[in-house]
């Protein structure tokens, strides 16, 4: 497997998982008042995510102007 497809591998992956924090944020707010800390965490989280995903993105554009 070639490095570029390596990084789209890991791009989606990420992006998945950030978009799965978000769902579970958006599932917790239909029930009423929830624990902010953990809240604030999964934001974070998903967040942190989000730019991962956008420096791999960075680097995939990269790989793809040098090959």
């Amino acid at each position: 497997m070639s490095e570029l497809q390596q990084v789209e591998e890991e791009i989606a992956r990420i992006r998945a998982e950030a978009r799965s924090l978000r769902e579970q944020i958006g599932d917790r707010a239909g029930d009423g008042p929830a624990d902010s800390a953990e809240l604030a965490t999964l934001i974070a989280n998903a967040d942190q995510l989000d730019t991962l995903a956008e420096e791999l993105e960075g680097r995939r554009e990269a790989l793809k102007s040098r090959g």
